[in-house]
């Protein structure tokens, strides 16, 4: 059976919260809460724990209300951030919040909700890559299908964000077709661009995606040049930083197509964990402040960031939409495969597979 890899007072709060909706996740009882983090932060006074906690300054001994403090700081941002998560995801969000109790409640993993169980699989595929959640065996054929899972995710957030449509790119493709084919006939679509008949020679040969995962775009009435136009890459690992779809663009737009197909677009990157999984508490300002000061950083790299957060929230946008729309968005029929896949990765921890 997999093991759920417990977090040390050093994580940022985001996955530490992590750690609490997961535990409520494979709960029997579908909750944890302050308690289960003391126990595993080692917070709640155990007497086996002998190794005392030191200043990293001059290494001396800290004062254990010095400590207490600390350990109640960590237990205090955990719930901020849960209920950060709750308040800006919605009816998306998977798991209820009792900030009062800190507690922390599951809603299970309904397929009336495919918003909620996008988040769950985003909260699984993150704890998976980053290697919160190990296993052998048991895990192999899950995490082969994350990132063909993931696609589906972000191909419906970015119908949700542009309410438009969108061409499910990334390689392999469901149509099984090559890159030139696929990229003609997803401009067929767009209505403007030419794309080559041919690679020309010097050019690569087996190209699977240019490092672009969705193309997406919203059509004014009139059908004319102009229209909203998003280059997104999938990135369901924690290598993301080296896939920054900005630097593809042009080399996209110039090799393949004799006419491009328009001269202004979104770059976009699309991420399973929140970004604030990597951003260590914020020294003077806020904690809110210093998150959007990072999204202001990472977008002039990357185009917008759609991580856990923003996800659910847009790709329920575009599944609430009308059959016609969504038929619009590529891989909006896939969404039960997302569902399964979650539900079976649940099922490990609750049944042993």
């Amino acid at each position: 059976m997999p093991i759920l890899v417990e977090p040390s007072l050093g994580d940022s709060r985001s996955k530490r919260a992590d750690f609490l909706e997961l535990t409520a996740l494979f709960s029997s009882r579908g909750r944890s809460g302050k308690a289960t983090l003391l126990s595993v932060l080692d917070l709640a006074g155990d007497a086996a724990v002998e190794e005392p906690i030191f200043d990293e300054a001059d290494g001396s001994d800290l004062d254990e209300g010095i400590v207490e403090s600390t350990r109640e700081q960590a237990v205090a941002s955990t719930f901020e951030e849960l209920d950060y998560r709750q308040t800006s995801i919605g009816d998306a969000y998977p798991f209820s919040i009792d900030a009062r109790n800190q507690m922390v409640i599951s809603q299970g993993t309904d397929a009336n909700h495919p918003g909620r169980q996008i988040y769950l699989f985003c909260l699984l595929a993150s704890a998976i890559r980053s290697d919160q959640i190990q296993g052998g065996d048991e895990l192999k054929d899950i995490k082969q299908e994350i990132a063909n899972n993931f696609q589906i995710c972000a191909c419906l957030a970015a119908g949700g964000f542009l309410a438009g449509k969108v061409s499910s790119f990334g390689f392999p493709r469901a149509t099984g077709d090559a890159f030139l084919p696929a990229l003609r006939n997803a401009f067929l679509k767009f209505g403007l661009g030419a794309v080559r008949a041919e690679i020309p020679d010097g050019l690569p040969k087996e190209l699977k995606d240019g490092g672009i995962d969705v193309i997406a775009w919203r059509d004014l009435p009139d059908q004319m040049a102009g229209k909203l136009y998003l280059l997104g890459q999938s990135a369901s690992g924690s290598d993301w930083r080296s896939k920054s779809i900005v630097e593809y663009i042009p080399q996209f737009h110039g090799s393949w197509f004799t006419e491009a197909p328009a001269k202004h677009n979104t770059p976009a990157m699309f991420i399973p964990f929140p970004l604030q999984h990597e951003l260590d508490e914020p020294k003077r300002d806020p904690f809110l402040t210093a998150l959007k000061r990072r999204f202001w950083h990472e977008e002039q790299r990357f185009g917008i960031i759609f991580d856990r957060i923003r996800i659910p929230h847009l790709a329920n946008l575009c599944l609430s939409s009308p059959l016609e729309s969504r038929q619009n968005v590529e891989s909006a029929d896939k969404i039960e495969n997302v569902g399964r896949w979650v539900d079976r990765t649940v099922a490990l921890f609750l049944h042993g597979g």
